[in-house]
């Protein structure tokens, strides 16, 4: 613990100084934590966007049989083939398992800063308590820290995820992380169409039939 409390004070020069850009503590203090929380969510996007890179061939893998599967899955229901639907569901289930938790894994690493900048803040602001200029409900007139970190941070990730994809060598980025060969799932909706099958037949049953009438007077 020693050497994590010691590595933490380590990095107050490279952080305290945000808080300390202007007078007004308020200020300062949301600056600083809008600050820190920008880092954090660079840090972990060039985190996570370096292991998609890395990982790419395995979880393209994992998309296209989850995809695939899923495919297969609502062709039987459209088929009305119980058997093959129930077969098929469950290895489609068995895809969409080990895909998820390979992007889980990437999300995961998207956020390892976060928990080094609440321990930086604990240093530094726990036990303080921060006056609210009015009473919430529940709460009451001073918070801890984490009251304005947290949502803080997702507003950051979230201005930043829209911000960065608007510059072109971030969708650049996008396209040399992407995995998978692109095929899209077909949405259960699709059900409710009826098949190429079905409109062939369909069309066929409603054609006139021929006009035979000129050819019975000729020998």
């Amino acid at each position: 613990m020693d050497i994590l409390r010691n590595f933490i004070l380590a990095l107050d020069p490279f952080i305290i100084w945000a808080f300390r850009l202007v007078d007004d503590p308020w200020v300062g203090f949301f600056l600083g934590i809008s600050v820190l929380n920008l880092i954090c969510v660079i840090m972990g996007d060039v985190t996570s966007q370096l292991a998609r890179r890395l990982n790419r061939n395995l979880y393209g893998r994992y998309r296209d049989e989850m995809v695939r599967h899923h495919n297969l899955s609502v062709r039987a229901l459209r088929h009305a083939d119980k058997e093959a639907y129930k077969a098929v569901n469950k290895q489609a289930h068995e895809a969409f398992g080990k895909y998820f938790f390979s992007q889980a894994g990437a999300f995961t690493l998207s956020i390892w800063p976060v928990p080094f900048a609440m321990a930086w803040m604990e240093l530094r602001f726990g036990g303080i308590p921060l006056a609210l200029p009015f009473s919430l409900p529940g709460v009451g007139q001073s918070v801890a820290y984490p009251f304005f970190f947290i949502p803080v941070y997702i507003a950051a990730r979230i201005l930043y995820g829209k911000a960065m994809r608007c510059f072109p060598f971030y969708q650049r980025i996008l396209a040399w992380t992407r995995h998978g060969d692109g095929t899209e799932m077909v949405p259960f909706v699709d059900l409710l169409k009826p098949s190429p099958d079905q409109d062939a037949s369909e069309s066929t049953q409603d054609a006139p039939p021929p006009d035979t009438t000129e050819d019975k007077g000729q020998p």
